[in-house]
């Protein structure tokens, strides 16, 4: 036994197991600590230990739900889903009153999208779908009688897929579908079409390579196509009745087929991803339970590519937005750095572009050339029609006494005879193109959204109060950033309008300027409505009442020439961007190729030299102020307390509290901040017990219901807070700039103050109930494609008027303004710059709005985000690190007075945001302690390592006794 005691070898390798398992545990330790909040965050873990106070006066925020079954949360989020589907349906065609069915009529439902129905996304907006309700269940549920057979053939045929980054449709053909269930349509009266496309995070809708007779993911496949006109054929034989057709895409499919000779639509309704409830209200809608009153939040076209940026990529290589610089290899950039795309269609974007230029064919500007408005548009933005019909009266303009603002009036009424019905009013204006915008480069759109409202549900026949939309004089100005470089306002004639959607407005102003039909030749389509436009005369220009910010005093000026290729020192290339004074020379004609220039590669160059202030002093660190987060809630961002609380944070809780915002912003135990934690979520938390989530983002946009989009985030922040969230990445609202933006499902519409004024309704309803809406892609991240460091090129006048417009609004902090708490930059960059080290870019949303929320990456881990430095991050104005970060991630900076101010300036924006905005304040009193947490994770893994520490100890002890008393032995015996 004593002789196996000192076995040297035996102690050797347990010395050396035990050794090699405590370098791998310690690896591992400090691998887990450094991801610390993802773990903490699957695990469901806080960060912080609170004994939270019971005393009412530190209940910030109240949840109505948090405390009770969650069936109950489940039954409202649903409720509300299914409203706000209902309420965005858009009802497009409906011949012969083909809508709705009659009760307990049979109806045979296909292509495979009928049967694998589209609920959502891919990506942030992902949810479990496992548990949502088909299409047939919904259609029996209102008293319909599916067509079995076709439904059982649709179970196992194709459906679309994706293969890397292309989207296929992937439908089985008329032909190819059983005689047997061909025959079975016969003893169904009507035959719902389902048409669905996915989309999602990460890659944008395929433009090409797809199986689209385009070949394009959104127009229709052959197969597709055979169907429809495989069903004609029966309805026109009388073997069938009606076609409907169902539009389930977030994304905008292109309508050419349903003027298409050989194809018979009866109806047709833009149902969007539906969520998972809004299925039931396309079945409601169906039958008529729900009377549809959507308009729709984008153009609907015959032809996706007319549009001037659809154009710009129809010319691209690969028919991608990204783009490759023709000199990257030489210039040796990598994969963050290689890629760029243009913005050369300007402010036409979507109906701004199709509405001008049809405008100005039918007034006859030179060089718009032979113009056919109806061979691009199906439907225009802001369209929709009813079960019932509406007619507007009354109509009046009137300036307010203040000076600032408009009220345009209406009266509507419900002239139909058989439905009750809704109907939301929109309000277009159009500003004068004048001599000085043509001499200087400002363009003006013939019509654009500027109000709008909806009716409560009016009875056939009963007329409304009158309903007052105020329109702020604000919404004059234009973006001159060739000359002024600030907003103006123009001289001249302005209108405004009422009209369902933008062409019928774009006709009414035609009509008041006095254009018809007639006296133009036919060129325009429709007799317009001078009664319902109204002229305003502006009688000087002005270039001063917009120059300076309202909410800060700063000066307006150009911010962004460097995204400008036209003004930007580092290009040897020019863009002729799309102008409505000469649209057959500037409308695309060829790809753009740029190269990259020895400034543009020092430009792209990640970890900038930081620019030292020579006054910067170095900040105070751990002072003992007695101050706690919480004494401050209330304060204004400026209260002279936040630098005594700041002096008493350490340099490691600061660098923490930045690098490390993975799904949360960590505890900082020196001025008893909690921790907080956030989510994916811009339609709901992806991990919900129930899998709830809302329709697409579009669907909600169409509604124009915003006091339903403020239930929306209602919904949101009672989920979230049931999960134990105190934020969500949410709402999302960048631009459907064409049709083929992969995140489609996440954003609004084509239109940045529809799409401004549903994201200040949703932040409303989310932050009453103490959700930071964390409010993405800041900025011009419209497209997926290599978003990893893309370059987008764009003028600042698109910037400011369409992409920025809806930050703004959201950010902003004036009366009826969103005031989010937090906003969200993008993977790509503004010209060179990734946009969250982009100064000036940030500057706009905090010197010009007023922004004191912190701005937090995009996933700063994820693979390919290595641009997205500390150095260049922070002294750019980005405050958190979507990412697992350290108390020593930014000790390489510890002596630069410069940075270190930069990094308290970060810390101050957070605390405050939570302080504020945040439920995670819930129960935190001035005196309540917030200390550390122990996690049970850490402390397993510590003991683990103690335990190997102590036992390697123990086998090298023994391993050197043996070897020891194997050598003494040696010796005796010589």
């Amino acid at each position: 036994m004593k002789k196996n005691l000192f076995n040297r070898v035996l102690w050797e390798c347990l010395a050396v197991c035990m050794a090699s398992l405590l370098v791998l545990i310690t690896g591992i330790y400090e691998i887990a600590l450094s991801q610390s909040a993802a773990i903490n965050d699957a695990l469901n873990i806080s960060g912080s230990e609170i004994d939270y106070s019971d005393d009412p006066a530190y209940q910030y925020f109240k949840s109505d739900y948090k405390d009770k079954d969650y069936a109950e949360l489940t039954e409202y989020f649903q409720s509300v889903a299914e409203q706000i589907e209902g309420e965005g349906i858009v009802l497009l065609k409906n011949e012969n009153d083909a809508l709705p069915l009659s009760e307990k009529e049979k109806v045979s439902c296909m292509l495979s999208g009928s049967n694998k129905f589209n609920y959502g996304s891919s990506g942030s907006s992902a949810s479990n779908t496992a548990s949502y309700k088909d299409l047939k269940q919904a259609l029996t549920d209102v008293g319909l009688e599916v067509n079995q057979t076709m439904w059982n053939f649709y179970q196992t045929s194709s459906s679309r897929k994706k293969i890397g980054d292309t989207y296929l449709i992937n439908e089985t053909s008329y032909d190819a579908i059983p005689s047997a269930a061909k025959t079975s349509l016969e003893d169904y009266g009507t035959v719902i079409v389902t048409i669905a496309r996915s989309s999602g995070e990460g890659s944008d809708i395929s433009a090409t390579r797809s199986d689209g007779e385009d070949g394009s993911y959104l127009s229709l496949s052959e197969e597709e196509i055979s169907v429809l006109q495989g069903l004609t054929m029966l309805k026109n034989q009388g073997k069938i009745e009606k076609i409907v057709v169902l539009l389930n895409s977030s994304a905008t499919v292109q309508l050419d087929f349903l003027s298409r000779n050989g194809i018979d639509v009866d109806a047709c309704l833009w149902v969007g991803n539906v969520g998972s409830a809004g299925i039931n209200a396309v079945a409601k809608v169906l039958t008529g339970k729900i009377v549809p009153s959507g308009k729709l939040s984008d153009t609907y076209a015959k032809d996706n590519f007319s549009s001037p940026a659809a154009m710009q990529l129809s010319y691209n290589s690969g028919k991608s937005f990204a783009q490759t610089y023709s000199n990257y290899s030489e210039m040796g950039l990598n994969s963050t750095q290689m890629y760029y795309g243009i913005y050369s269609e300007g402010i036409y974007v979507g109906y701004r572009y199709y509405e001008t230029r049809y405008t100005d064919y039918v007034t006859g500007r030179s060089n718009t050339g032979d113009y056919r408005y109806s061979d691009d548009v199906a439907y225009p933005f802001g369209y929709g029609i009813s079960y019932t019909e509406f007619a507007y009266s009354d109509f009046s303009v009137t300036e307010n006494e203040d000076g600032k603002s408009y009220d345009v009036t209406v009266t509507v009424t419900n002239t139909g005879d058989t439905y009750s019905g809704k109907e939301a009013v929109q309000v277009y204006l159009q500003k004068p193109y004048s001599e000085y915008d043509i001499e200087h480069g400002v363009e003006k759109a013939a019509v654009e959204l500027v109000g709008y409202a909806k009716t409560e549900e009016l009875a056939p026949g009963e007329s409304s109060e009158p309903v007052t939309i105020n329109v702020k004089k604000e919404l004059f100005k234009s973006y001159d950033a060739n000359y002024a470089k600030t907003y103006i306002v123009d001289e001249g004639d302005y209108y405004l309008t009422v009209a369902n959607g933008a062409h019928e407005a774009a006709n009414n102003i035609l009509a008041a300027q006095g254009k018809t039909p007639e006296n133009t030749d036919q060129r325009m389509d429709a007799a317009g409505n001078s009664v319902l436009a109204g002229k305003i005369a502006v009688n000087a220009f002005d270039d001063k009442t917009y120059s300076v910010s309202s909410e800060t005093g700063a000066s307006i000026t150009n911010q962004l020439d460097d995204a400008d290729l036209n003004k930007y020192e580092g290009s040897n290339t020019k863009v002729t961007y799309v102008s409505r004074n000469d649209w057959q020379g500037t409308m695309p004609k060829a790809s753009i190729s740029l190269n990259v220039t020895a400034k543009m590669k020092e430009d792209l160059r990640s970890n900038k030299d930081i620019e030292t202030d020579p006054e910067a002093e170095m900040p105070s660190y751990g002072a003992n102020n007695g101050l706690t987060l919480a004494m401050l809630r209330g304060k204004d961002y400026d209260n002279a307390l936040w630098q005594d609380l700041l002096d008493q944070m350490t340099f490691g809780e600061q660098s923490y509290l930045i690098s490390n915002g993975q799904y949360a912003t960590v505890m900082v135990e020196s001025v008893c901040k909690p921790d907080t934690r956030e989510a994916d979520g811009p339609t709901g938390y992806g991990k919900s017990q129930g899998s709830l989530s809302f329709p697409s983002e579009g669907i909600w946009a169409s509604s124009f219901n915003n006091e339903l989009i403020e239930k929306v985030g209602d919904c949101l922040a009672e989920d979230a807070l049931y999960h134990g969230l105190s934020g969500l990445y949410a709402n999302a609202i960048n631009i459907h700039r064409m049709p083929f933006g992969g995140r489609s499902h996440e954003y609004f519409s084509e239109d940045p103050y529809l799409t401004a004024i549903a994201a200040v309704y949703e932040i409303q309803g989310m932050q009453a109930k103490g959700i930071i809406a964390n409010v993405k892609h800041y900025a011009f991240n419209d497209e997926e494609a290599a978003r990893n460091g893309i370059g987008v090129w764009l003028n600042e006048q698109e910037a400011r008027e369409i992409m920025l417009l809806p930050f703004e609004y959201a950010l902003s902090s004036a009366e009826g303004m969103g005031d989010a708490a937090a906003v969200m930059s993008g993977f790509n960059r503004a010209g060179t710059d990734w946009v969250g080290a982009d100064q000036e870019l940030l500057d706009i949303m905090r010197e010009e709005w007023g922004f004191d929320g912190y701005c937090i990456t995009d996933m700063a881990s994820s693979n390919g985000a290595s641009y997205m430095t500390y150095q260049d991050g922070v002294t750019g104005g980005t405050d958190v690190f979507l990412g697992s970060g350290s108390q020593t991630a930014l000790n390489d900076f510890r002596k630069n007075a410069t940075y270190c101010l930069a990094m308290r300036e970060a810390s101050h924006r957070i605390l405050y945001s939570v302080c504020n905005y945040s439920a995670a304040m819930n129960g935190i009193g001035p005196d309540t302690k917030v200390l550390a947490a122990s996690w049970w994770w850490k402390d397993t893994l510590i003991a683990v390592i103690s335990v190997s520490a102590v036992l390697a100890a123990g086998f090298g002890t023994m391993y050197a006794i043996s070897l020891i008393k194997e050598r003494k032995k040696k010796i005796d015996i010589e």
